[in-house]
């Protein structure tokens, strides 16, 4: 007959196996095969020396790896399930267990319920053309990156508002990973603010004039940017560096009228591939505007307010503040490499 396996020995059990070793005339093999008790189990007691079963620290895991392995299989199902409340995963689990018992094992496992990035959501198509975009750049020295002038659009809006967060569980490493990531789109309704800036120095900005439902297009945009402030700049800055290129993004606004019109200019431009805010430095420039207007001016009445404030929030930057944001650009260009044209920290 089998040994039994059971997962506790009474001390009756126990002494009768240290009886029968300390009467020295059976074997661990013999006291197993006439108590019936696994020889490991009675090699334990043997070296123990004691009849007493070991103390325990507290009451027994109410969730054990097994249960652990199901529960992080569930949450890594999808982007949906990342963001489940534990008491959602415990009704669809069958668990027996309160939420915050559920809580502390997860975070035991490394787990922990955070703020989603809020990033662009990727398509196959994005990801591949920001992989080449980083592959074909990512040997140029941070000294070739100091001739460009960095440009953009950004919407600003009246009483604006920090977004609801979006809260997941995640691992630490799953940071930027698809299913972690906050997509939704950010609300592009306000008044339309343009700048540049390039490496030690920034330049010029402009508040669109624009008319009742009249909305940016590339007509626009030559009128008021490129014909303007855009190629003061571009000129002004053949004093300091030599050839600088102007880059924007993939979109609309700079196609169309605005490609003749660069070309009759010699304007060199460059466009970083479409949704890649890490590569558009002056994205970085658009976060802490926004963040300051948020937290610092939130009672704000009218446009021309807002307006003014924005411009002197411009205004105020130094001309070397934001070089670090240049100065980054090689290893950006790492990251979405190592990313294979992901999202990143940036």
């Amino acid at each position: 007959m089998p040994a039994i396996k059971t997962h506790e020995w009474s001390p009756t059990s126990r002494g009768k196996v240290l009886g029968l070793i300390e009467g020295g005339r059976h074997s661990l093999r013999d006291i197993t095969q006439i108590l019936n008790i696994p020889k490991s189990t009675a090699y334990v007691i043997k070296t123990h020396g004691t009849s007493e079963t070991k103390s325990r620290s507290g009451h027994p895991k109410l969730l054990n790896e097994m249960t652990m392995r199901r529960i992080e299989r569930h949450i890594k199902i999808d982007d949906e399930t990342h963001r489940q409340s534990l008491a959602v995963v415990i009704d669809l689990l069958h668990l027996t267990v309160a939420p915050r018992t559920l809580r502390r094992a997860l975070h035991e496992h490394g787990y922990h319920f955070c703020v989603a990035r809020r990033r662009p959501l990727l398509k196959k198509v994005d990801m591949k053309r920001r992989l080449q975009f980083a592959k074909r750049w990512v040997h140029l020295p941070v000294e070739y990156w100091r001739h460009h002038i960095w440009t953009d659009e950004m919407s600003i809006k009246l009483h604006g508002t920090r977004q609801t967060q979006d809260l997941i569980w995640r691992m630490p490493d799953e940071e930027y990973h698809k299913d972690c990531i906050d997509h939704r789109k950010k609300p592009t309704t306000g008044v339309m603010f343009w700048g540049a800036f390039r490496w030690g120095k920034v330049g010029p900005r402009h508040f669109f004039d624009l008319g009742p439902k009249e909305r940016v297009n590339s007509t626009v945009y030559r009128d008021q940017i490129l014909l303007g402030p855009l190629q003061d700049f571009w000129f002004e800055s053949f004093c300091d560096v030599d050839n600088p290129i102007v880059m924007e993004d993939n979109a609309p606004v700079h196609k169309k009228v605005c490609i003749v019109t660069r070309q009759n200019l010699g304007m060199e431009c460059w466009q970083h591939p479409p949704n890649s805010p890490d590569l558009n430095l002056i994205e970085n420039i658009w976060h802490h505007i926004k963040h300051v207007v948020v937290t610092e001016y939130p009672n704000i009445t009218s446009q021309s307010e807002l307006q003014a404030v924005v411009n002197s929030i411009w205004d105020g930057f130094s001309n070397d503040q934001w070089n670090g944001l240049v100065e980054s650009m090689p290893e950006r260009l790492r990251a979405v490499i190592d990313a294979k044209g992901g999202s990143t920290q940036w």
